[in-house]
């Protein structure tokens, strides 16, 4: 089977490079509110949205009109118009919102090279950038040939810490037939990040987050303070400022860097290990609030580490890793998993905010994820022995 992998690396840059790039970036976002005002529009004229092809045209109109888009490759800005198309057949399905202008401030922009683009050793060879350095453990490795042999796709994208090179490559991937014994129920939370119904807990080291977070939550007072002296005496740019908010990405991209570390390797472990994954079928929105009801005495430590441990990425990964690996990932129905007895079935109604789950019924004693992810483990087998959906919000994903 073939399938699409990507690879993060850093490039390394002159000014003269790092200046095209930003220049890139910032037409980037000039076409995608441009075309994104033609749509706009045309929708309140109630005529026919444009599609891609047409988009493409209007992008051509522009660069005549404007000359500075002349600078950017073609085929950068062409992949704009493909992202809004993408966005707008989504808001008629009902799947997204309508897309928005992007602002500058907030603009995170990427760079789309589909072609004219090669690895050659060290270096990556990009259109009207040239060369630019690849420092990256990979490259030392045998896969590297097989990433520069078949790029698909490079994307550039630019962090607090310099700009990176995401490449997208094939790959061919050999899936051994699957053992229905490997079976593994999932549970996530907040007290223990991820609970496997073996009794596995992997928890996320939430100290570390929170003294991040604390150190974002200053420099945003100080920002806020400095903008609003800056306003007074009407300056509208401070290098000092510049420096605040240039520390406070970089301790953001810190966070996000623990996240994408810690939730690779445990995603990484439990495919492996396991051919047929339970996990509950959440809308982590509504499993936020559900949190918060259940428990009166939350406080602010409690939303942060909602917000900061991002339990989204470990679903995402799972999935995409499952995938890989060609595993089964099964959606169960999170109904009364926390409070149903995983030794005897009674619903516990009155169940109390402890990490030791006590059955009023049978009197059995368990830690109270290991029960819950027990529970899902259970309605995994029925969804598996059954192969249909038995239940509303019952899923079986074979990816």
């Amino acid at each position: 089977m073939i399938i699409h992998q990507t690879i993060k690396v850093k490039i390394y840059t002159n000014k003269k490079q790092q200046q095209l790039l930003r220049q890139y970036l910032g037409n980037v976002r000039f076409i995608w509110n441009k075309l994104l005002e033609i749509q706009e529009e045309r929708l309140k004229n109630r005529e026919k949205l444009l599609n891609y092809y047409e988009l493409c045209k209007e992008i051509t109109k522009l660069r005549q009109e404007f000359g500075f888009l002349k600078l950017s490759p073609a085929q950068t800005l062409q992949q704009i118009a493909k992202k809004l198309d993408n966005s707008i057949k989504q808001w008629r399905k009902k799947q997204q919102k309508f897309p928005k202008f992007k602002k500058k401030k907030n603009f995170d922009g990427v760079l789309i090279f589909p072609q004219g683009f090669r690895i050659e050793g060290k270096y990556l060879f990009l259109p009207k950038i040239r060369k630019v350095k690849i420092k990256d453990k990979i490259n030392k490795k045998e896969k590297w040939k097989e990433i520069s042999n078949n790029l698909k796709q490079v994307w550039l994208k630019e962090e607090a810490t310099g700009f990176y090179a995401y490449l997208v490559y094939e790959t061919e991937t050999k899936h051994p037939p699957l053992n229905q014994n490997k079976v593994i129920g999932i549970d996530v939370g907040i007290r223990n990040t991820i609970t496997l119904s073996n009794g596995e807990i992997f928890k996320i080291d939430k100290k570390r987050i929170e003294k991040i977070v604390k150190k974002i939550e200053k420099l945003q007072s100080v920002i806020d303070k400095k903008k609003h002296i800056n306003d007074l005496r009407g300056i509208k740019y401070s290098k000092s400022l510049e420096k605040v908010i240039l520390k406070q990405k970089k301790l953001f991209e810190k966070l996000r860097n623990i996240k994408e570390d810690y939730y690779h390797k445990v995603t990484a472990y439990i495919v492996k290990s396991h051919d047929y994954i339970g996990v509950e079928n959440l809308n982590l929105n509504e499993f936020h609030i559900k949190e918060i009801k259940d428990d009166k005495k939350v406080n602010k430590r409690f939303h942060k580490l909602l917000n900061f441990t991002s339990l989204s990425k470990f679903f995402e990964k799972l999935e995409h890793k499952a995938k890989f690996y060609g595993k089964v990932l099964v959606k169960v129905n999170p109904k009364n998993t926390s409070k149903i007895c995983s030794n005897c079935g009674f619903i516990n109604e009155n169940l109390r905010d402890e990490e030791v789950f006590k059955c009023p019924n049978c009197g059995f004693k368990i830690n109270r994820d290991v029960n819950a992810s027990i529970n899902i483990l259970k309605r995994t087998i029925e969804l598996m022995t059954a192969g249909t959906q038995r239940d509303k919000g019952a899923e079986m994903v074979v990816v």
